[in-house]
């Protein structure tokens, strides 16, 4: 008799399993550290939200502080739902990732599927209770949460989006913008500035975080022709020069926010001075790339990652400076 069962069969047999069943803390332990792991995220969380509402403060003439109540619920706010939209992505690609990335947690058995559904349903809880405790800006969080989700149930016409990359990224990307409008909501509500709000530059603020993390997204599915296979990314789709172009654009215009707010809030050169370095760091990359197309050169996203710190660290100084 045969008693030989695949990886695959298993994560799909334990998948069906109603939870608890022994061992979900050790999975899920192996799943974040390879495509989770906590504390980077903790500390890009809090960036992101101490850059983002530093600049906010420095808008409003308010004064930003790095240790306070607000910081804390903003951070886990952006760690929360990004680790929702993680765990959400390991159900979406679980089919392409079974054809093409064998040994990520999932397709390899490390981590079964009810153990993905019982984290974001856990990891739900934790975001919704957060912020009905913290009691500021949770029409805000709901919002952002229920977008999330209408990605995840319905993927807006799943069938077409399987085929269209761009049409996919129309579609989800907009998260981003919803979660900037939650911080903002955060902030306002804490410093009572509803009524006092000006709406033209936190516009702008939201377009420039959003385009710097576009960007990333374009940058992160970019790969040389001898690195194309089955899996669709924007070089595929739109040739090496054309996705690279779309990628600098989106920072381009991240600099160009970035330098509005130089002369309009009359921020220190070290503000602008760290957003240009980081600039001109990643065109180099990408010059590089188009000259010389190859896997260690078309290793774009950790560079896009690098670009995105150091917007974020001019904006946390042109709140200390």
């Amino acid at each position: 008799m045969q008693h030989n069962i695949s990886i695959t069969d298993q994560s799909q047999n334990a998948s069906n399993l109603p939870w608890p069943h022994s061992g979900i803390l050790r999975r899920m332990r192996t799943y974040t550290s390879e495509m989770y792991p906590f504390i980077p995220r903790i500390i890009s969380a809090t960036l992101l939200f101490s850059g983002f509402t530093s600049m906010l403060s420095v808008i409003h003439g308010t004064p930003f502080s790095f240790f306070s109540l607000i910081t804390v619920v903003g951070t886990a706010s952006v760690f929360l739902l990004l680790f929702i939209l993680r765990l959400m992505d390991e159900l979406k690609d679980k089919e392409i990732d079974r054809r093409l990335f064998r040994l990520r947690p999932l397709p390899s058995g490390k981590v079964f599927e009810s153990d993905i559904r019982f984290s974001i349903m856990l990891s739900v809880i934790i975001y919704s209770t957060l912020h009905v405790l913290h009691g500021v800006a949770l029409f805000t969080a709901m919002v952002v949460l229920v977008y999330a989700f209408a990605m995840f149930r319905f993927f807006f016409i799943p069938r077409i989006l399987k085929r269209s990359l761009l049409l996919t990224l129309a579609t989800h990307n907009p998260i981003i913008p919803l979660l900037l409008g939650h911080l903002t909501s955060l902030h306002l509500f804490e410093d009572h500035l509803f009524a006092d709000i000006d709406v033209p530059s936190v516009a702008l603020l939201i377009l420039q975080f959003w385009a710097m993390s576009f960007s990333w997204e374009i940058a992160r599915k970019i790969r040389s022709k001898d690195d194309e296979n089955e899996y669709v990314t924007y070089s595929r789709l739109l040739g090496q020069t054309g996705a690279v172009f779309l990628a600098a654009t989106a920072q381009t215009l991240t600099l160009a926010i970035g330098a509005y707010f130089y002369v309009s809030l009359e921020l220190t050169s070290a503000y602008l001075g760290i957003i240009i370095i980081g600039y001109l760091a990643m065109m180099f990359t990408y010059t590089r790339f188009l000259k010389y197309p190859s896997r260690e050169t078309s290793q774009l996203r950790p560079k896009a990652e690098v670009y995105i710190i150091s917007v974020l660290t001019a904006s946390i100084l042109a709140s200390a400076l």
